[in-house]
């Protein structure tokens, strides 16, 4: 690998896609997106994070019409496309490699292989895959009622008229309206944040943001019966069909327009506008970094804004939103992003914990000093005597290498703060114990467990191991929310954490597959599992809290 990592660098760099103008390849992004979101009917966020080291490199930011973004798709040579993502994919799987999560064999001058560095790290990727997806923002089944308007968009596809999603603003609004609660997803924050971040308010930044899933969704009706139109009449790979989608998968927008769009929609203030674009709109010159952050739902070029309308809900998480200012220095020092953590994230956390602890007939005892140390969070099972103590980390799911090697490092964090209070004397613990529930019987045993508390995932297979290894039970609120009803007592908790995680691997598609990194002169060949059917979860409602 240190042989060949300088030449997938140099053939990265050296690849001419690189030099062209960033709409020629942010459309071609938008037409593979949206063609995976119409037969897959869900979006496919995965499919972004290898763009994200392509954008971030580019530096043309000139304005380009639909024409000649067509006609690069049509005239691009597909080798060069091929070696651009190899390079940009082995960029993700190389930091693994490093950190011996990957294993890298070269097998010869001509073929190397890449494999998981044993079958129960190949678990725990799975199992993190999985509590990671539980645990993000879904959006709800709308009600899409496309009738009052199909016929008008039928009628401009015979005509080979254009058809203008926005045109449609009634439908818009409708949709708006019944889209309240339509974006779904854990208050890893609490309202105060947004407003200390310059918000007018948090139902500020949702009205923005719903507003924002809804243009989307005109957009995305519109493209499935455009497809469909095209299927039926045998148009699809004709220069109509070419024209009928133009505009469609890569949305552009003037940006004063859009603006006055959203405004008219919500009612909210220029400067709540402003604010939601300071942290989800990028542009030239803000492009660096993008590997470490998110795809940015929305780019700004010259008096435009263009976006994909089949990913936009998958970006517009608060997620995101905290990313963008944890990566980014000058806002991280502008909004004091470490002093966030406690005043706002882990507080949250414990009190969403704390809900689903309470609901199922346990008491809960917040925030426990002990010498050396805290406790963040008791929980007392009066028909067992037990308690669980629990170290809470805030974290975020993490899209970068980068980003899982700060989440492993904040769960040993919590696991030597597990073990201080592991090596307390038995009376002090039970004396803590007993400060904290009154009804606890310290005359006899009592049982003591531990756990993990974060946001949703639990890092690399070095935390799952190190957690396993000292018996420390990974939790999140979307386990708490799936398991707690099926224990009767707490010490059931453990065991039902990990037959809830088996149950949903059989409740999904997982395969395993090869991808294969053909370099010139050098073909690396890596054994990689995707989960499908992840939809099953969805609408089994394990999702969320």
């Amino acid at each position: 690998m240190k042989i060949l990592e300088p030449q997938i660098d140099k053939l990265f760099d050296d690849n001419p896609i690189l030099r062209q103008p960033f709409l020629h390849v942010y459309n071609h992004f938008c037409q593979v997106a949206t063609f995976q979101f119409i037969q897959e009917k869900q979006a496919p966020h995965s499919f972004a994070i290898p763009y994200t080291f392509v954008f971030e490199r580019m530096n043309d930011f000139s304005p380009q019409s639909p024409e000649s973004c067509d006609d690069f798709l049509r005239k691009l040579n597909p080798d060069d496309f091929k070696n651009l993502f190899a390079c940009a994919n082995l960029n993700i799987v190389i930091p693994f490699i490093r950190s011996k999560i990957y294993r890298f064999t070269r097998e010869s001058s001509e073929k190397s292989t890449i494999d998981y560095a044993d079958e129960i790290t190949l678990k725990h990727e799975i199992n993190d895959i999985i509590v990671t997806h539980l645990s993000l923002p879904v959006i709800s089944n709308q009600a899409h009622d496309s009738r009052p308007w199909l016929k008008s968009v039928v009628n401009r596809l015979r005509t080979n008229k254009p058809v203008n999603p926005t045109f449609y603003f009634d439908y818009i609004s409708e949709q708006y309206k019944a889209s309240e609660n339509a974006f779904i997803e854990a208050d890893i924050i609490p309202p105060d944040f947004y407003t200390q971040i310059g918000f007018s308010s948090a139902d500020a930044f949702k009205k923005i943001r719903n507003a924002f899933i809804c243009i989307g969704q005109i957009y995305n009706d519109i493209t499935f019966i455009v497809y469909k139109y095209l299927e039926v009449n045998e148009l699809k790979d004709s220069g109509d069909g070419d024209h009928h989608l133009q505009g469609l998968g890569m949305a552009r927008l003037g940006a004063a327009e859009l603006k006055f769009l959203v405004q008219k929609l919500t009612g909210v203030a220029e400067s709540d506008y402003d604010k939601f674009s300071e942290f989800f709109f990028c542009g030239e010159g803000k492009n660096g970094s993008l590997s470490l952050k998110f795809m940015p739902p929305f780019w700004s070029i010259s008096d435009d804004v263009y976006f994909c309308p089949a990913l936009v809900p998958t970006l517009l998480g608060t997620r995101n939103l905290l990313i963008s200012i944890l990566i980014d220095d000058d806002k991280n020092t502008k909004y004091n992003y470490d002093g966030l953590i406690s005043h706002f994230f882990e507080p949250e956390l414990l009190r969403r914990a704390q809900r689903h602890f309470e609901s199922n007939g346990f008491y809960t005892y917040l925030e426990c000093d002990f010498t050396g140390g805290e406790i963040d969070l008791l929980v007392f099972c009066n028909k067992s005597n037990t308690v669980m103590t629990v170290q809470a980390k805030a974290t975020l799911y993490p899209e970068s290498a980068r980003m899982v090697r700060r989440l492993d490092d904040r769960i040993r964090e919590a696991v030597e703060q597990t073990k201080r209070f592991d090596k307390l004397e038995p009376k002090e613990k039970t004396s803590l114990f007993k400060k904290s529930f009154l009804s606890l019987d310290d005359s006899a045993q009592i049982n003591h467990i531990r756990a993990v508390l974060t946001n949703s995932s639990f890092g690399s297979t070095f935390s799952w191991q190190l957690l396993e290894s000292n018996k420390i039970t990974p939790i999140n609120c979307n386990l708490l929310k799936n398991v707690l009803p099926c224990c009767n007592v707490l010490t059931e908790l453990p065991e039902q954490i990990e037959a809830f995680i088996a149950k949903i691997k059989s409740e999904i598609e997982i395969t395993e597959e090869q991808k294969v990194f053909s370099l010139p002169g050098h073909t690396i060949y890596q054994r990689h599992v995707e989960t499908h059917r992840m939809k099953n979860l969805y609408d089994a409602k394990y999702w969320g809290e």
